[in-house]
């Protein structure tokens, strides 16, 4: 596996958003960015107005157009704040923001989706934008963005700030960083691949099980024994995953833990309204467990406001 943060641009907003996460994530990790456009149809009969020199040419000059102006535009100065700890925090991330990144920038004769996981296939992630150009940008997450998260064998970031507009600033007033543990491998390597993240950043991390959707009866009618039962069994699930990746998670980090009583999914995009990172397993231990991509996953890329970090197991 290489270093490398790898982005797919397509000249959409959406994909400024990814490129302006990517820009920032390689900035703490001290790596280098691939900017990544895929030009090629999918299709063995051309269906460009253009000859494939010329269609690769504008595509190469979008790209650098882009990259460009999303260097440009990082923040030379960053918010007030009112507490010494958020003041160290945002000096911080001001010095992370000046460090220059090295991006290489790549035209690549496939389409979209395909062309990120052949460059991305060793990658220490791939990040897309939440929407494109393609004919479902107007969709809360695109085609490609799907397909990556689906296939790719590396983290996966959804990138979303604000609108989904450029220039969010991923580097401002950092916030916690929460993930989804219900004891699965893919759930644990989302532990431990959020620890390092929260780490880095400087931030908690939260830890969330959820255990509603266990219930065999609706809510309102279950005992209070039966309901204290299963919140004690949550909270077990949640120690024990927390203490099978210990040796794996940065020294003196102390995960927050939760137990929610509610769905995985509800409880991660609830407490993702307070972080900057939702982190969570590509599937885990639901009745989707066969699929690719799990239903929990699956809907933090729908309905997150912030960046979702999909992650499989080694």
């Amino acid at each position: 596996m290489n270093d490398d943060i790898v982005v797919g641009v397509d000249g959409s907003a959406g994909s400024r958003v990814a490129l302006d996460w990517a820009l920032a994530e390689a900035r703490r990790h001290s790596c280098t960015v691939r900017a990544v456009i895929g030009v090629g149809s999918g299709t063995p009969e051309p269906i460009w107005p253009h000859s494939a020199d010329e269609v690769a040419e504008q595509a190469a000059h979008l790209l650098h157009r882009t990259v460009t102006e999303a260097i440009a535009a990082v923040p030379a100065t960053t918010a007030a704040t009112s507490t010494p700890v958020a003041a160290a925090r945002v000096a911080a991330a001001a010095s992370v923001a000046v460090t220059p990144v090295a991006v290489a920038e790549e035209v690549v004769d496939q389409p979209g989706a395909q062309a990120l996981l052949t460059v991305g296939h060793d990658a220490r992630m791939i990040v897309v934008g939440a929407r494109g150009r393609g004919l479902l940008h107007r969709l809360r997450v695109g085609a490609v963005s799907t397909s990556v998260a689906v296939h790719a064998p590396v983290p996966v970031v959804i990138a979303r700030g604000g609108n989904d507009q450029p220039g969010h600033g991923f580097l401002q007033q950092p916030r916690p960083v929460v993930v989804g543990v219900d004891g699965s491998p893919n759930s644990l390597a989302a532990l431990v691949w959020a620890a390092a993240e929260a780490d880095l950043r400087g931030v908690e991390l939260i830890a969330v099980h959820a255990w509603f959707a266990a219930l065999p009866v609706p809510f309102a009618a279950t005992p209070v024994d039966i309901t204290q039962a299963l919140g004690d069994q949550a909270a077990t699930v949640l120690d024990e995953a927390i203490a099978r990746v210990r040796d794996e998670l940065p020294a003196g980090l102390r995960p927050q833990r939760r137990t929610v009583p509610c769905s995985p999914s509800q409880a991660l995009l609830a407490a993702g309204k307070e972080c900057d990172l939702v982190v969570v397993g590509a599937r885990g231990h639901g009745g989707f467990a066969e699929l690719l991509l799990g239903s929990v996953s699956h809907q933090c890329m729908i309905h997150s406001a912030v960046p979702v970090a999909i992650i499989r197991s080694p």
